[in-house]
């Protein structure tokens, strides 16, 4: 691991607060260095940000010698990331999110209002959570809501770094500084195309497996591990249910979602197990808006999924 000296001119990547804390740096280098790093091209860089290559190089060069490290290993028409490079991501999007929302809070301030960032483990969003949204609104008009999906990973990290508020997911954090309030339960059943269909005909004929994590994993190891292997594994609820109604099968997917499931010919199979899990509301303890993030997760108690 690569350990710079902190101080105004250099970068601790170790640093547990802020990576780059006490270091006086223009939020451009920051935007410039991932723009370069998503387009992989100084030159599509420079025209997604309306300035010329010149200045991207400039910029980048800068912030080389700012941080002490090389951030891009350049070769002809192939630019990749170095392993310094790589670390920075994370924190170059953690400033820029954390200048975004004190943008935010100060906006907010003005008019009265509060905000909270609300991430939704990908896959679990449905009836139930929207209609328990509308309820927190109705009863918090002045709240403010971000709310993103994203994987359970993506979640755990962006709490850690605080650039999230507060998390909804099946399976806690194992982390020391995130805590978690129970508000529900997750309900999987095997959904089939053909209403008749038993266990062991939905398991053999163009069986889907969805990826739920890994206290799923090893309920369908128990299970299932004789069965045929699946035709398809996939994290992507949306595209799991959309190839069964085009092309028959099976898969595990929300209870909440059998009403709606049943309108596009999915029927759940009555023979199968059911996976369950409770819901938590997941924040960090240090949290300045713990008070808001309680009052927030008790509109989302006795959750159905």
């Amino acid at each position: 691991m690569v350990d710079y000296q902190a101080g105004p001119d250099k970068l601790s990547l170790n640093d547990t607060v802020s990576p780059l804390a006490g270091i006086a740096l223009d939020t451009e280098l920051l935007r410039t260095f991932l723009e370069v790093r998503t387009t992989r091209h100084f030159g599509r860089a420079a025209q997604n940000l309306f300035i010329t290559q010149a200045a991207v190089s400039a910029r980048i060069k800068q912030l080389e010698e700012t941080l002490g490290a090389t951030l891009f290993i350049r070769n002809r028409n192939n630019i990749q990331l170095s392993s310094e490079g790589e670390r920075l991501v994370p924190h170059a999007e953690a400033v820029l999110m954390a200048l975004v929302r004190a943008r935010h809070d100060l906006a907010l301030e003005d008019v009265g209002s509060c905000q909270i960032h609300l991430g939704v483990r990908t896959g679990i969003w449905g009836a139930a959570l929207q209609q328990k949204l509308h309820a927190l609104q109705d009863a918090e008009p002045d709240l403010v809501m971000r709310l993103d999906s994203r994987e359970p990973a993506d979640l755990t990290r962006k709490l850690m770094d605080r650039t999230l508020d507060m998390a909804i997911l099946y399976e806690p954090p194992s982390l020391p500084e995130l805590k978690c309030l129970p508000i529900g339960e997750l309900t999987l059943k095997l959904f089939s195309s053909t209403r008749a269909h038993t266990l062991a005909e939905a398991m053999a004929g163009n069986y889907v497996y969805l990826d739920w994590g890994g206290g799923f994993s090893r309920f369908h190891s128990r299970r299932f591990g004789d069965s045929p292997l699946p035709v398809l594994h996939t994290n992507l609820n949306a595209m799991a249910s959309d190839y069964l109604v085009a092309r028959g099968g099976a898969c595990y997917l929300p209870a909440s979602l059998e009403a709606s499931l049943g309108s596009t010919g999915l029927w759940p199979v009555a023979d199968a197990p059911a996976f369950s899990r409770q819901l938590n509301v997941a924040y960090h303890s240090g949290s300045a808006q713990r008070e808001l993030i309680v009052k927030v997760a008790s509109y989302f108690r006795n959750l159905e999924v």
